[in-house]
């Protein structure tokens, strides 16, 4: 089977076979609102990505929040084909644990906040877990000896954003409680990390300053010869804007997901792989003077053709594009008219010739030679860009491709 264009020469039974069960399932996916994920662009993302960095140096891919909405498991065996891609970073066990039973082999480490209880479990399914303080390092390493199990960790250290971690300033007291935890039963400390608050801002102060944090106490634990072996806190913005940060990994998200880090200093190449797309439900006329939606908070001035779309905010549209934004119909942008309800969303398509119930209605994305960035939806709406593509409903069907051809289907709804 040829896998990278639309001609498939040589096929075997099996291969048709799964061809036609590609064709049954992206049929099913699309009969009401899904996403179409292009995973060739994801590969290249993190090629143009790794253009920034030491070929010596590890990549740690962030796949939590469902791959910021794009598929994890998909995301996940597609970039553990890739060199330089050290480990996954994921935000529970629950999404670590999804990652373990898609068969995905590399390192997995939790950013987040893990339940000493589960000790068992995260050694069961080799999970690394990030320790943020050496009384929550204490409580892990009884529940890993009382498991009879040894735990992968990394220290996570605060520098500066106040989030998780301890405290990196005094470097003398970091570098004891670092060192004290290193000392553990149960526990092996394989890494070190920080997190950057501002990487992307064009003045480097802050950056600057949490670095110096970190690096001074990188080398206290040098001194005392406690060091874990992994260290690392650029995040994608500072992987392009501080190389000087660069240490024996990295982790980068937005980037991978075609999403600027800062939209003044564009990183050449990179796509966003996603589309959101749905269909024409019903095409109705409302007369002058017509009210639209909950509330009545659109009023027609005159005669208008309205498209309804089953799409809403329980998929994930903003209900801040109420009465504001537009969607594509037949290449065209069709305003937002009355307020998204859970389900659907109605749409002005008085200007567009020939809209019909069954036509293809881009969310955000392309049409022919129009596009709709999911970037100015979410600035329409007045909400964070990643917080739009990351809440794309569980229940929205995603289609994956590669080549140009659909290669995965998730149809989450045919599972229930």
């Amino acid at each position: 089977m040829k896998t990278g264009g639309r001609l498939f020469v040589g096929l075997s039974p099996s291969d048709w076979g799964f061809l036609y069960l590609m064709q049954q399932q992206a049929q099913e996916a699309r009969r009401r609102t899904w996403v179409e994920i292009d995973l060739d662009a994801i590969r290249e993302n993190y090629r143009i990505s790794r253009q920034f960095l030491k070929d010596s140096t590890g990549m740690i891919a962030v796949v939590k929040a469902n791959a910021y909405g794009s598929g994890a498991p998909q995301v996940a065996r597609l970039l553990e084909e890739e060199e330089g891609v050290t480990a996954f970073g994921v935000a529970s066990f629950d999404e670590g644990e999804r990652l373990r039973r898609a068969g995905i082999e590399k390192p997995v480490l939790i950013l987040g906040y893990t339940p000493p209880y589960l000790a068992a479990s995260l050694a069961a399914l080799s999970l690394t877990v990030t320790v943020t303080s050496l009384a929550y390092a204490k409580e892990l390493s009884a529940a890993a000896t009382a498991a009879s199990v040894e735990l992968s960790v990394h220290v996570k250290v605060d520098t500066g954003m106040n989030r998780l971690g301890l405290a990196a300033l005094p470097t003398d007291e970091a570098a004891w409680e670092v060192a004290a935890i290193g000392r553990l039963p149960g526990l092996s400390a394989t890494g070190i990390f920080t997190h950057f608050a501002a990487s992307n801002w064009a003045d480097g102060d802050f950056t600057a300053r949490q670095f110096a944090a970190f690096s001074a106490l990188l080398q206290a634990l040098d001194e005392r010869g406690c060091r874990p072996p992994l260290a690392h806190c650029c995040n994608s913005a500072a992987l392009v804007f501080h190389p000087e940060c660069e240490l024996t990994c990295v982790r980068s998200g937005f980037l991978l997901y075609g999403y600027q880090p800062d939209p003044d200093r564009p990183v050449a190449g990179i796509r966003f792989p996603m589309q959101m797309k749905s269909l024409v439900a019903q095409v109705k006329t409302v007369p002058p003077g017509g009210l639209v939606g909950y509330d009545c908070t659109y009023e027609a001035r005159a005669s208008l053709r309205l498209a309804v779309v089953p799409v809403g905010y329980a998929d994930g549209l903003p209900y801040g594009l109420s009465n504001r934004g537009a969607m594509l119909v037949k290449g065209a942008r069709a305003p937002i008219v009355g307020k998204v309800c859970m389900d659907q969303t109605m749409l002005d398509v008085t200007h567009i010739p020939d809209v019909r119930e069954g036509d293809v209605v881009t969310i955000f994305g392309e049409d022919g030679t129009a596009a709709l960035p999911v970037t100015e939806l979410a600035q329409t709406a007045g909400v964070f860009a990643p917080g739009f593509f990351c809440n794309v409903n569980a229940r929205v069907p995603r289609l994956f491709s590669r080549g140009g051809e659909v290669v995965e289907c998730e149809v989450p709804l045919t599972r229930w």
